[in-house]
């Protein structure tokens, strides 16, 4: 809609449709928008790819050219990203009303800012309790019966009721929660879960390389009973995400535990670094990770306890690989229709 505002405001006519099934596949589109002769189809993004994301966009832009030009809608395109984009085949729009609009016979441009709205320069909350209670806001779901209150989210966070309080309104300066009229907050789940997966640096501490013969499943099994603890060991990508939505064969298992893993007692082997190793064991600085309540899945019997499912997430964008980010879309999908 911001993108039809400027293109109005420049005097350019044009015609958007919502939400369009592709004629040629089984896509659906954001949008399709009509300027003359040209027809763009739109895929709105509430990130900007990283750099690796967009040179493995190009099955998803073939695909796109079969309905009409793609075109990007971003929430900020920098010139260096601007230039990217048009490199790659893409046409792209943002939300402070830059555009560069390619197609047969016709070409647009305007540059409003060449910087990043403030809203959006501003990082997520950082230090004690923060990260949990982003997570936890994230997977809050909108059909709860009631909004979570900054007493509940401390308690689950594990950290003091000014605490959360403090948090809470430094992202609602970033509008990405909203305060009821009884004292309850109302996150914007989808934006918030992009601005974590942005903003993550990551989850600290540690680093343990392995690899195992057994099957990766077999392997979380036997994790499962190491834990003296249940939730203390809990498992992530691929083998976290194969197991809430199964996507292919996992070929990487990222684990996170509070305390040392005796791997040799699981029939793991040390391996010579990151690249050789398809067992990586964290001990993580960010407790985050963990999730609250806890997350569990079923392999042959045994309770398998899971990592947060942001974390997840920003694991599969960490592992790399273009069937991982689609998984990763997939996941946030999952993230934002599932109850907590």
């Amino acid at each position: 809609m911001q993108l039809m505002e400027s293109l109005r405001k420049a005097g350019v006519l044009g015609h958007m449709s919502r939400d369009v099934p592709s004629p040629k596949s089984s896509m659906r589109f954001d949008a399709m928008i009509d300027i003359g002769p040209a027809r763009f189809v739109a895929e709105e993004r509430r990130r900007a790819p990283y750099p690796k994301e967009l040179s493995e966009m190009g099955a998803l832009r073939a695909a796109m050219e079969l309905a009409g030009t793609p075109l990007l809608v971003l929430p900020f395109v920098s010139e260096a990203l601007g230039e990217s984009l048009r490199q790659a085949g893409w046409s792209w729009a943002d939300g402070s009303g830059n555009y560069d609009l390619r197609a047969p016979g016709l070409l647009l441009q305007q540059r409003r800012t060449h910087t990043r709205p403030a809203s959006l320069v501003t990082a997520l909350p950082q230090g004690s309790g923060s990260f949990a209670i982003i997570r936890a806001l994230i997977r809050f779901h909108d059909g709860e019966d009631e909004e979570p209150s900054a007493t509940a989210l401390a308690g689950q966070a594990g950290v003091t009721q000014p605490r959360a309080s403090q948090v809470l309104a430094q992202l609602c300066k970033l509008e990405l929660v909203s305060k009821t009229g009884t004292g309850r907050w109302v996150p914007d789940r989808k934006a918030l879960l992009d601005r974590f997966l942005i903003d993550y640096k990551g989850p600290g501490g540690s680093e343990q390389y392995l690899y195992s013969l057994d099957p990766l499943l077999e392997v979380a099994r036997k994790l499962a009973h190491v834990s003296r603890t249940p939730g203390d060991v809990v498992i992530s990508a691929d083998v976290g995400v194969d197991l809430i939505a199964p996507w292919r064969r996992p070929s990487t298992m990222i684990v996170y535990a509070r305390a040392p893993i005796d791997s040799a007692q699981i029939g793991l082997v040390a391996a010579q670094g990151r690249g050789d190793a398809n067992i990586i064991i964290r001990y993580a600085r960010d407790t985050s990770v963990f999730p609250r309540p806890q997350l569990v899945a079923e392999v042959r019997g045994v309770e398998v306890s899971l990592a947060d499912p942001t974390q997840m997430i920003w694991d599969l964008h960490d592992l790399g690989g273009a069937d991982r980010h689609e998984a990763a879309e997939v996941m946030c999908e999952w993230v934002l229709r599932s109850r907590p």
